[in-house]
């Protein structure tokens, strides 16, 4: 396996468990790998460059030490050929947001951060309960780098502020809800299938909480009689109390390492 900026942590470390170790000597940043919470949300969303990118450090340098951990050889023009120039111009959004007048959504997730939990959930139950119009800042002990590329398929933009070393601002804008919007509405559409009363929807090959959002997305718009059947990469930890709450059960079959199938109806329907 030849590591190169585009390859996801994750699959990393699910081959070789121990670079864990050489990127937490490499950069103190990397520490939060050990945390098997972190593991199951960072790492599944963030690529190499990503992670160059979180703990600040050279991207060509990181990818030759993780290719040396392994055994392997990557050359510099490899890692530039693969890596592309796929940098934003930078967008004055605090400046819109705050002479625009624009309403805030203030969030600060350091101290969930900092006792190793996972904010992804609480971040995207924000997300979803914003207008249009609002902005939301963001509190973090490192740069979200993952998250960037996750509210951007919803039609936000960014400006990252860094106040310390352990603290960043981020301005999130979204500029066009109904665009968005529309993504996944398509993305649903081209993931799902109906057969009289089962709807079997795939969420398989998507970043989280990408599955989770389409799954809570899909049911909401299926009539009360439907069961409906998810195709998934993992069993979906956090998928569980939500379901819970909107009166559904949920069977879970585990087909094999990265094939996992859900069985999902309202509690008052007993079979498929």
């Amino acid at each position: 396996m030849k590591i190169t900026p585009q390859t996801k942590i994750i699959d990393i470390i699910r081959l070789h468990p121990e670079v864990i170790e050489v990127l937490a000597s490499y950069n103190s940043r990397f520490e939060l790998l050990k945390n098997p919470i972190m593991r199951k949300t960072f790492a599944r969303i963030a690529t190499v460059k990503h992670a160059s990118k979180v703990a600040g450090v050279n991207l060509t340098e990181l990818v030759k030490l993780l290719n040396n951990a392994i055994g392997e050889r990557i050359s510099d023009e490899d890692i530039v050929d693969r890596e592309g120039n796929n940098d934003e111009i930078s967008t004055p959004i605090k400046d819109i947001v705050q002479q625009g007048g624009v309403k805030t959504v203030h969030l600060d997730v350091r101290d969930i951060m900092k006792k190793g939990e996972e904010p992804f959930n609480i971040i995207m139950q924000t997300v979803a309960k914003m207008n249009q119009g609002e902005a939301l800042v963001l509190e973090t002990i490192f740069e979200p780098v993952p998250l960037y590329d996750v509210l951007k398929k919803r039609g936000f933009i960014h400006q990252t502020e860094t106040l310390g070393e352990d603290h960043y601002k981020i301005w999130f804008y979204r500029i066009d809800k109904k665009k968005a919007g529309k993504k996944m509405d398509d993305n649903i559409t081209s993931r799902i299938r109906e057969d009289g009363n089962i709807v079997y929807l795939d969420v398989r090959g998507l970043e989280p909480p990408e599955p989770m959002a389409m799954i809570l997305d899909t049911i909401a718009r299926l009539d009360s009689s439907k069961t409906l059947v998810v195709q998934h990469e993992r069993v979906p930890m956090f998928l569980y109390p939500k379901l819970e709450e909107r009166g559904y059960s949920c069977e879970t079959h585990q087909v094999d390492e990265s094939n996992v199938q859900l069985v999902i109806r309202p509690k008052n329907i007993t079979h498929l």
